[in-house]
């Protein structure tokens, strides 16, 4: 079995960071390896959600769907696999920083037949993904952060032009 975990700072808000993560319409921003995604179910994301998602992974195409096993909104959620050649599980959580939030994103995938034999060289390109995906992420939040500033920040100029 292979356990991976990696963090990272997003200088964005818990809500903002947690809403982002949960819009599988977005997921295919940020996260390298996703072709498509899909929604199974109705209504906003939550227990029981399931999706399925084809992935090129090695040049191989993956279709895998899961099922949403926990969600408590701005703490942490998880998932499980219910379809796909690799078992798999995940978790989010995030933790309110004064500089933003850190994302921890934690998964386990339990390999078996060709992923079995090479599952050294699966877990480090797997590890190298997801660190390029959160990379991906913190651009991208933080990003529209910029574009936000940069808009306040030209609504003071105006503002104190006009003052004079």
């Amino acid at each position: 079995m292979t356990k991976i975990e990696r963090s990272i700072v997003i200088d964005r808000p818990v809500d903002e960071v947690w809403e982002f993560v949960h819009d599988t319409t977005k997921d295919a921003l940020w996260q390298t390896t996703l072709v498509e995604s899909e929604k199974l179910t109705d209504g906003p994301m939550g227990l029981g959600t399931r999706v399925r998602e084809l992935r090129n992974f090695l040049g191989l195409r993956i279709e895998v769907a899961w099922e949403v096993t926990e969600f408590e909104p701005n703490t942490t959620s998880a998932i499980k696999g219910v379809s796909g050649p690799i078992p798999l599980s995940g978790r989010y959580r995030l933790e309110p920083l004064d500089a933003g939030t850190r994302l921890t994103v934690s998964g386990e995938l339990d390999a078996h037949g060709f992923f079995k034999l090479a599952e050294p060289v699966f877990a480090r390109i797997t590890r190298r993904e997801l660190e390029a995906n959160l990379g991906h992420l913190k651009d991208l939040l933080e990003a529209d952060k910029g574009a936000e500033m940069d808009a306040a920040a030209a609504a003071l100029t105006d503002e104190r032009v006009q003052r004079r």
